[in-house]
């Protein structure tokens, strides 16, 4: 485990470790031991901590006061002695290197600082482990360890793998191995250890400067840890681009990040996948800490997925010791986890300072990074806090030991109100909360859980969903019982209201969208007719008027029975088993509509975006399609109106009504929309919402082939600005209470820059304009202006394909999936050009957070 601990250094670590595990081991804090020592705390403090050996008077009395025997303790600190007496000199205090080259004393203490932190992250891993087997446990962690990662200089690589994988351990070993060369040369600067959250106030190279000095041109390994923890979520798609900025300019530095999957958006080649574990390891690591018996506990398939990573194994093992069985979520068992750890730990301390950690926690997420230890608590609260060995400080900076202690406390913090749950579950906090949100719904009680999901799906429809699917990945066979509905009463009522009240919760949550998205009388939602055969359940929408209830008991639908006439719809099911499928079920039934509305795009939108404009003009010309209008002819707005009216005559005498022109449908919501935007055109005629081509010949075959290459530019600029105000217009009228949640609104306002590539002379007849463009973070620009857009036209084959890698490094910025390439016919068929653009953007969004099943194609 300490193999980068050389020379003077591992005798030292060695011998501060033996006497950190004997504090442990007497559940002693500081003061305590130094009572019982006879010794200041001042001195037991240094004799812990400090970089060179204490007296031998402090180990002897050290060595006495936790049992320890004082021979050995003495040894090392005899070897730590010499070894540092061997490499110093005297005149200069200064450390001669193997090779012949100096380092300071200055630099030595850097090093030994560096390497006693990297022994307490190690030993932080190893918290859950029994006393007598942690010896056993860091010797087979050193033999099976992977292969150190590979990191050439001058570059950037990430580490990718969920929480718990191994990623810190092999960023670890890294750093180790650069820690050993750095104490062999001092041309070899001491490796930095950065957690993510810090860097983003300040950014990266200040943050290497301040650890380094102003010198970056020795070779130096920087690792930043726990990219996923960052808060906005593009933060970490900035702190790679300024990694990457800082090893071009200094290439002698290397980077190595970590991030759970689907965080940042590393290149191809600086992505580093940490494979699961094979099964064999870890039975073996398990049978390491519980012995032979682990065998027996682990024949079942959902079983063996918990042995796939170090700490799911860790977490297992300490369940397993503590008498627990195997049937167990992933949340849950981690959970478990931390209340070994906790049990381990324990010291005398007041019962508020527990409390005080659920409050540290929550003060941790919500600046998004480490909390100031002089605006948290007095001195003494303080000290009764680090003495929990849960919570790490370093000068006035005070976070946690380990990740999973702080998602632990934090939804420690939601489920006693401790933090407030729709703050947390905002826009913008909601990224350094969605784990904590996890945790709080898993564990909690079934009643304490379903009223967290209740409350998060009304708060924040984005964060509830991504909860859903975190923990329908993670939870195992050993979910809840099966709801029973054998109460007094009515039990296919019961089971009715049990999921409409989930369906009205997501409505609710989704605004004014949420009315649109499912059928409503008199602002209510439609009622039902219900019937619940053994474990299969119908429901029935009713039509107006015909049932009196919101949620009627029909037996007769059960397999299929019942008058069609009273209901426009019916499906049937399997009754949901538990709380966590309910809300998945109502979930993905109020997806469905949104999924609708999408492949139609017809949501809302301001009257005058450009959305609405291209709209209106392709919905003008299917209503009139039996006057057979001339290509890009004048809409007369008299005679629209007459059509309309005459179609809502239809629609207010129907439920639903729909019409087919050629390959498209107009329905009820189509001339409903219809029919009120008419009331505010003034105008006589309407008219395309683009121009038209200028060179207009008999002999084009194609309609793209009308447009001059300066024209087709001129529309593709416009096209591709209203397409990115739709698309904020569209997000911020449907979704204002998780915009921040969906990829591009995350980074507005953006500015566009690409190529629209004309065809070759030797391009098929056939072959359209295509446009190719990237979408960067507008720093200049403010949320209010028109977006920039900045396009350049080529033509086949003479495209510029580097046009992306060398960009002016004063427009360099956070980007949008770089490159982006999408093929877009522009100057062809464009009515609704700007709006299957601003509805790509928009499925890929929804789709990546769990609102589309899939994501539809818009052409």
């Amino acid at each position: 485990m300490h193999e980068a601990q050389d020379g003077p250094l591992a005798a030292l670590a060695e011998l501060q470790a033996r006497l950190s595990e004997g504090r442990a081991a007497k559940r002693l804090n500081v003061t305590q031991l130094a009572g019982r020592a006879g010794l200041s705390r001042t001195t037991v403090s240094n004799a812990l901590n400090q970089a060179k050996p204490p007296s031998l008077d402090t180990v002897t009395a050290l060595s006495k006061a936790l049992g320890l025997e004082p021979d050995k303790l003495l040894e090392l600190r005899r070897r730590a002695a010499d070894a540092v007496a061997n490499v110093a000199d005297p005149e200069t205090d200064q450390v001669q290197d193997p090779d012949g080259t100096v380092g300071s004393g200055a630099e030595r203490a850097a090093l030994d600082l560096a390497v006693r932190r990297s022994r307490a992250r190690i030993q932080a891993r190893l918290s859950s482990t029994p006393d007598d087997r942690r010896d056993d446990v860091a010797a087979w962690m050193l033999s099976h360890s992977a292969t150190v990662v590979t990191v050439p200089a001058g570059s950037v690589r990430v580490l990718v793998a969920p929480m718990g994988a191994g990623k810190s351990e092999r960023a670890e070993r890294w750093w180790s191995e650069g820690a050993a060369r750095a104490g062999a040369n001092s041309k070899v600067a001491v490796p930095v250890w950065l957690d993510a959250r810090d860097l983003v106030k300040h950014g990266l190279e200040p943050a290497v400067r301040d650890a380094l000095g102003a010198d970056l041109e020795h070779e130096c390994r920087i690792v930043i840890d726990n990219l996923e923890l960052v808060s906005p979520p593009e933060a970490s798609d900035d702190l790679l681009e300024q990694a990457r900025k800082l090893v071009a300019t200094w290439p002698a530095i290397s980077v190595l990040a970590t991030a759970r999957p689907g965080v940042s958006r590393a290149e191809p080649h600086e992505r580093i996948d940490v494979a699961p574990w094979p099964l064999e390891r870890g039975l073996d690591l398990l049978r390491i800490i519980v012995g032979d018996a682990a065998f027996q506990a682990v024949r079942e398939h959902e079983t063996r997925q918990l042995l796939t990573s170090p700490l799911l194994v860790h977490a297992l093992a300490s369940r397993l010791c503590d008498g627990g069985d195997v049937r167990v979520s992933t949340p849950e068992l981690l959970a478990g986890l931390v209340g070994t750890i906790l049990r381990r730990k324990r010291r005398p301390v007041r019962q508020e300072v527990w409390g005080s950690l659920a409050r540290l926690a929550a003060l941790v997420l919500d600046s998004g990074g480490q909390v100031k230890a002089s605006s948290f608590g007095r001195e003494h609260d303080l000290w009764e806090l680090e003495e929990t060995g849960l919570v790490v400080r370093e000068g006035d900076r005070m976070r946690f030991a380990l990740p999973l202690f702080e998602q632990h406390f934090a939804a420690q913090a939601l489920q006693d109100g401790v933090a407030r749950l729709e703050e947390a579950a905002g826009p913008e906090s909601f990224p350094r909360w969605r784990y904590a949100f996890a945790f709080a719904v898993d564990t909690a009680g079934a009643d304490a859980g379903a009223g967290l999901m209740l409350r998060l799906v009304r708060a924040n429809p984005a964060a509830a969903s991504w909860v859903l699917d975190e923990l329908s990945e993670l939870a195992s066979q050993a979910s809840a019982g099966r709801r029973r509905w054998d109460r007094d009463g009515e039990p296919a009522l019961a089971a009715g209201w049990w999921l409409r009240d989930a369906v009205l919760a997501w409505l609710e949550g989704l605004g004014g969208l949420g009315s649109r998205l499912a059928r409503h009388y008199g602002g209510v939602l439609a009622p039902w007719g219900v019937c619940l055969d053994g474990e299969f359940m119908w429901v029935a929408e009713g039509r107006r008027g015909v049932l009196d209830a919101e949620v009627v008991a029909r037996p007769e639908l059960r397999r299929g029975g019942g008058d069609r006439a009273h209901f426009c719809s019916r499906h049937g099911f399997p009754l949901p088993q538990d709380d966590l499928a309910r809300w998945i079920w109502a979930r993905n039934r109020v997806r469905e509509s949104l999924a609708a509305g999408v492949r139609r795009r017809a949501l809302p939108v301001p009257r005058l975006s450009p959305l609405a404009t291209e709209r209106m003009w392709f919905l003008a010309r299917r209503v009139l399609a039996d006057q057979q209008l001339q290509d890009d002819a004048p809409v007369p707005v008299w005679d629209l109106r007459l059509a309309v009216n005459t179609m809502m005559e239809h629609v207010e005498q129907t439920e639903w009504s729909g019409w087919k022109v050629g390959r498209d449908t107009i329905d009820t919501d189509d001339v409903l929309w219809l029919h009120t935007e008419l009331q505010h055109i003034e105008r006589d005629v309407l008219t395309t919402p683009r121009p038209l081509g200028d060179r207009r010949s008999p002999s084009a075959l194609y309609l793209w082939q009308e447009y001059s290459p300066e024209l087709a530019l001129s529309i593709a600029t416009a096209v591709l600005r209203d397409a990115l105000t739709g698309y904020q217009q569209l997000v911020e009228t449907s979704f204002p209470r998780f915009g921040h949640a969906l990829g591009l609104y995350s980074i507005l306002p953006v500015r566009a820059e690409g190529l629209l590539i004309l065809p070759g002379p030797d391009a098929p007849a056939d072959w359209p304009p295509s446009l190719e463009y990237t979408l960067h973070t507008d720093r200049a620009a403010t949320p209010s202006t028109a977006p920039t857009v900045r396009l350049k036209l080529v033509e086949e084959p003479d495209v510029p394909h580097d046009h992306w890698i060398n960009r002016p490094e004063d427009e360099a910025s956070s980007v949008f999936r770089n490159p982006e390439v999408i093929q877009q016919e522009i100057s062809g068929d464009h009515e609704r050009a700007a709006t299957n653009l601003a509805y790509t953007w928009l499925a890929r969004d929804l789709h990546a957070i769990g609102w589309l099943e899939n994501t539809p194609h818009f052409n």
